[in-house]
């Protein structure tokens, strides 16, 4: 709830102020932190550019033996009608520039006159314009499987979330790859509560043209999305996708087990997702280059294994990675 202010007449406000400086022999920082204010504020009561608070006011006269120039009941009923008068004037000067805000044409016309008025201020950056690929290709297709991956999308803005240790060198990569793509670098935070950075890009244009070939805004298990038609019809661009998808959802892992004393490991691959489409996209590609994955469905965090360790080498051969966490086996 805002605090009751004091309307003095003209000059009493600056007057009033300069008494309490002379009764106080405080600097102005110090008469600021009586009032509970900024020392900005504070000036601006002194030069009469805001109107200084009733509780201030108040202070200032017990601490320092100070009165009013008027009555506090007529000082605070001129500021309410100062305030009411404000508002009334406020509101018409709205209505001849947005029109009713009652109707939407009336909400639209404020609307966008507020998006002008922020981005004139620099609070809002004005629209993104990216240098956005003319045609599909093997990089654009490994985009689409790393967001497919580990992206989101809303109505303004793609972003990629990365383990910040385990995908340290793969965040960089993306950063670099996404710059020859868009003609920019991704921003990025790293996330207080996780090991995770997000790379985001923001812009309404970009947003579009990653649902025009074929992302999803919202959420993407809800969507239970899939690979995109031009993805799925080129071999090429099918590997390029699937590389996106495993260097981000995807892993090698070394399995470990013992038989009669003697140990024994090999390593393994599995891709994790619960949009099945993804899964099945995952499992008809792999054995269409002739891989034999297994699917396990049967549980909430559904995969996608290949168990062989010749398939393994073979799969890092054909499809490669672009991320050292699945390499860290094979010491490439």
């Amino acid at each position: 709830m805002e605090n009751p202010r004091l309307k003095f007449l003209p000059s009493q406000q600056k007057k009033f102020i300069r008494d309490v400086y002379v009764k106080s022999n405080h600097s102005t920082k110090e008469l600021a932190q009586i009032a509970g204010v900024h020392k900005r504020s504070f000036l601006d009561w002194k030069r009469e550019k805001l109107t200084m608070t009733l509780k201030a006011a108040e202070i200032f006269c017990a601490k320092f033996d100070l009165r009013l120039p008027e009555e506090k009941e007529l000082l605070l009923q001129r500021w309410k009608k100062a305030k009411e008068d404000a508002g009334r004037i406020g509101g018409v000067i709205r209505f001849e520039k947005h029109g009713s805000p009652g109707t939407p044409e009336g909400r639209r016309k404020g609307g966008i006159k507020s998006i002008a008025n922020l981005r004139k201020n620099g609070i809002v950056s004005s629209v993104k314009i990216y240098k956005l690929p003319n045609n599909f290709s093997e990089n654009l297709a490994e985009f689409v499987g790393i967001m497919l991956g580990d992206g989101g999308i809303t109505s303004s803005q793609c972003a990629i979330t990365l383990n910040s240790q385990a995908d340290s060198d793969y965040i960089e990569f993306v950063s670099d790859f996404t710059y020859k793509l868009f003609g920019e670098r991704p921003k990025r935070f790293k996330k207080k509560d996780c090991n995770a950075i997000v790379l985001y890009y923001n812009g309404v244009g970009l947003v579009q043209y990653l649902c025009k070939i074929g992302l999803k805004a919202g959420n993407k298990v809800k969507q239970q999305v899939g690979v995109p038609d031009w993805i799925k019809n080129s071999y090429s661009f099918k590997i390029a996708c699937l590389r996106g998808l495993m260097d981000t959802d995807g892993g090698v892992f070394m399995h470990n087990y013992n038989v009669n004393g003697k140990k024994y490991n090999y390593k393994k691959i599995c891709f994790s997702n619960r949009s099945i489409p993804l899964l099945i996209f995952v499992m008809e590609t792999l054995s269409e280059l002739g891989f034999t994955p297994k699917l396990i469905d049967k549980i909430e965090n559904k995969k996608v294994w290949l168990y062989n360790e010749n398939e393994v080498n073979r799969y890092l051969t054909i499809i490669g990675s672009h991320n050292l966490r699945l390499l860290r086996f094979t010491g490439g």
